[in-house]
């Protein structure tokens, strides 16, 4: 049979506000899919799905002083499947959408103690999801800390680096259910980033 199109129907709304020392932005939206293709976990393409998206977005700036300010952002969203198209094996309607985790979130410090340092600390959060589209195998989402300096030694010449999962946490880029078996793409360990910058 042939494929039809992906029709997407959605509605966002959102505002935003300034004060003396906080920035914020928030938005709500609502989206439907249908004729939505995806992948079963035999690695099957199936096409027909219908899908629905709804969720809140929040970002938040704070200047906590002169030289230390932070910034907030969160995502809370559902993503669920809406028929069961006829190729899947077992009934999926009213399930979440697999690999799509229902919170994200960053929180970022960032300090100059000095005209020429920049420290930075950043927790980044993936919530739990689950890996495959009849919801029995789940990933239980991951936080990760990031520390970042950068240090200018000149006009023209700039130290950095960077400690990438400063905690050293096990943690998958992503994970799913494929062939019977949990899937992991593991993500990096604590890592040491060195770097200079010279404008010529």
């Amino acid at each position: 049979t042939d494929i039809e199109p992906v029709v997407l129907s959605a509605i966002e709304i959102g505002f935003r506000g300034f004060a003396e020392k906080v920035d914020y932005t928030v938005n709500a939206y609502s989206m439907e899919k249908d004729n939505f293709i995806f992948r079963d976990t035999s690695r099957m393409n199936i096409d027909g799905g219908e899908t629905s998206h709804r969720g809140l977005e929040v970002d938040l700036a704070y200047r906590i002083a002169q030289d230390l300010s932070a910034r907030f952002s969160f995502t809370y969203a559902q993503h669920k499947y809406e028929n069961n198209p006829a190729l899947v094996n077992s009934p999926i309607r009213g399930n979440e959408i697999d690999t799509a985790p229902e919170t994200l979130g960053t929180l970022t410090l960032n300090w100059h103690p000095t005209e020429q340092l920049h420290l930075q600390l950043e927790w980044v959060h993936v919530g739990e999801y689950f890996e495959d589209p009849q919801n029995e195998h789940r990933y239980e989402g991951h936080d990760l800390l990031h520390l970042r300096a950068n240090y200018q030694l000149s006009t023209s010449t700039q130290i950095s680096t960077r400690i990438m999962n400063l905690t050293d946490q096990d943690y998958a880029e992503r994970a799913d259910y494929s062939f019977g078996s949990d899937r992991y793409f593991v993500g990096t360990p604590a890592s040491l980033y060195l770097g200079i910058s010279i404008d010529l």
